[in-house]
């Protein structure tokens, strides 16, 4: 939104610097999703703008959530916050957050994916030790208290602050930096008519 391209550079290492921070407490549901918005075309489209941006912090929490390998860089990096959470001497050590969508994804699929029963007949308790395993951990994790004050301004602001359409974003991408081939431009007329009224 910013209209200078050094104030929108800004804004993107000031989330690149939210995003290392909520990795280094062990928010990763929050990582993930600052990732994920910065990589949505509307934003990444902006080359005039990242060129400005020092992305080399960025560069390694990408790394950090990779999904190669069935995301093994952010399981490890998960484990890493689980043992310094039980450990930890402060509520602000005992915060794990998981990355919820591959959480809920695991969980579905050892339910799934796994019978039952054995072959045998026998209760598959290899299956069900490793869903309550699962489980468990998160419900310990959901219990630890967030040791940070809550700002009511910043609250207030998440909660009354406009979601965008997809459409909407691309739009003000286009506004921040123009189109850079037809289909852009034709993408860009579109927006503009059916957003704004105007060609």
């Amino acid at each position: 939104m910013p209209v200078k391209k050094k104030h929108r550079a800004r804004m993107i290492e000031y989330f690149i610097d939210v995003a290392r921070e909520c990795f280094n407490i062990g928010n990763f549901n929050s990582l993930m999703a600052i990732i994920s918005g910065m990589n949505m075309s509307p934003v990444s489209r902006l080359k005039k703008t990242w060129a400005k941006v020092k992305t080399a912090k960025f560069d390694i929490l990408e790394h950090q959530m990779d999904p190669s390998s069935n995301f093994y860089n952010y399981r490890t990096a998960l484990r890493g916050a689980a043992q310094r959470s039980l450990t930890a001497h402060s509520s602000r050590e005992k915060i794990v957050i998981p990355f919820f969508s591959l959480l809920i994804k695991d969980i579905y699929f050892l339910n799934e994916g796994c019978a039952n029963r054995l072959p045998n007949g026998h209760v598959n308790f290899e299956k069900f030790w490793e869903l309550a395993k699962q489980v468990s951990e998160f419900m310990t994790w959901k219990q630890v208290e967030c040791p940070f004050e809550r700002d009511r301004k910043i609250l207030q602001y998440l909660l009354t602050v406009p979601v965008f359409s997809e459409d909407s974003l691309y739009l003000a991408s286009y506004e921040s930096e123009g189109p850079e081939n037809h289909i852009e431009k034709d993408r860009w007329k579109s927006l503009r008519s059916s957003l704004l009224g105007r060609v």
